[in-house]
């Protein structure tokens, strides 16, 4: 890895680090100031559509202006949101810092776009994977902390705590090297914007890519509706209190971080294995959830379940071969609002189904699972068969 990369992903585990601090409490602090179940429920579905809506306009931005100056005004929005949320003093007050927070996740796409650049395309689903591990590593100790932190001070005295690090992670980031723009016709300025939807925009056009995502929402949605409920079927089902589950949530941290580095080297040079492993990886997290309330065989679900975010970093590499240099953040930033969209689906499907039978979403999950890895083994290889549109993949 070069210095950039290096940097983004020191910078990016400095943020796992603030974000651990206060992620796996946050919803007892929306409580705390006075909201109330259905309330929560909306900010937190307000929050996963505000970052959705940012990741497609950030990622064409992404290819017209300078992608450093980009990532920064992410961090920026990002460090302050979380002062917002900080110093709210009711729930309503949360609102504000909530939304803009989740704005910050445009950075995603755009920092993908950087590194994909930065490599030249080279070993890229390893690069990705192991700077994403960065941010993983920074959320495994840190949920501890941050539930000591708010029982000695406040839970409000978190964010400012998390504001600090984040402050830290900025400075981090500042110093990455600036890339540059990256016109379509060398350097043409096209005339209409006839001439844009035929150059700039043709990925919206082209079938393969509009395949490939349709894939990613059926593969993330499929392995994602036996997510969100799964505290609850612990707690309701299983008998398990909140420290346990907390401690389960360091686990998935910890699986993140290793599962990635070893992900990203099976998907290394275009390879398939790695995002079907990680497929795989999910459904044996579910089977095991479904089949045994022990805590060493939950502490290992929770641990394979952190191949998710493996597949994800996998995924967007896979969608990098669908664009050329100065369409990589547009790509990427619709196959982010993909998974944005399955993750925004699947809680919907999962407390339908959950109503019916607490165990009913990690069995819709391990059904759908197969289906989606056998889709993806046949129909894959023809879609980045001819996809390979910038110099280096």
């Amino acid at each position: 890895m070069n210095r950039d990369i290096r940097l983004i992903m020191w910078a990016l585990l400095l943020w796992g680090v603030g974000e651990g601090l206060f992620y796996h409490i946050q919803t007892l602090y929306i409580e705390q100031l006075g909201a109330h179940p259905v309330q929560i429920g909306g900010l937190l579905s307000a929050m996963s559509v505000a970052s959705a809506i940012t990741l497609i306009p950030a990622g064409m931005l992404s290819d017209r202006l300078p992608r450093k100056q980009v990532m920064i005004g992410g961090w920026i929005v990002g460090l302050g949101g979380v002062l917002l949320i900080g110093m709210a003093r009711t729930w309503q007050g949360l609102i504000p810092g909530l939304l803009i927070y989740s704005f910050s996740s445009y950075c995603v796409p755009v920092i993908n776009a950087y590194l994909a650049h930065a490599v030249s395309g080279r070993d890229l689903e390893r690069t990705l994977t192991t700077v994403f591990a960065g941010f993983a590593l920074g959320g495994i100790i840190s949920p501890m902390i941050g539930g000591w932190l708010a029982a000695v001070w406040t839970m409000r005295a978190v964010y400012f705590v998390s504001a600090g690090i984040f402050f830290l992670s900025t400075l981090v980031v500042s110093f990455v090297s600036p890339q540059p723009v990256t016109r379509s016709g060398q350097g043409r300025l096209r005339p209409g914007w006839q001439e844009h939807w035929r150059g700039h925009c043709w990925p919206i056009r082209e079938w393969r890519f509009l395949a490939f995502i349709g894939l990613v929402g059926l593969i993330f949605g499929a392995m994602y509706v036996g997510f969100p409920l799964a505290p609850n079927f612990l707690a309701d089902v299983r008998g398990w209190d909140v420290t346990c589950i907390g401690m389960l949530g360091s686990l998935q941290a910890l699986g993140t971080t290793t599962l990635n580095l070893w992900l990203g080297r099976l998907g290394n040079g275009g390879r398939l294995q790695g995002l079907l492993v990680g497929q795989a990886l999910v459904w044996c997290s579910a089977c095991l959830l479904v089949i045994s309330g022990a805590f060493p065989v939950l502490a290992a679900a929770y641990l394979l379940r952190g191949a998710y975010q493996g597949c994800r970093s996998l995924a967007q590499a896979r969608a990098v071969g669908f664009g050329r240099e100065e369409e990589r953040g547009l790509v990427l930033g619709i196959t982010e609002t993909m998974i944005a969209i399955a993750q925004m689906t699947a809680p919907y499907i999962a407390g339908w189904l959950y109503a019916g039978n607490p165990a009913w979403p990690l069995w819709v999950s391990l059904g759908l699972i197969p289906l989606a890895a056998g889709m993806y083994v046949g129909v894959m290889p023809r879609l980045m068969a001819g996809n390979r549109r910038w110099e280096g993949t």
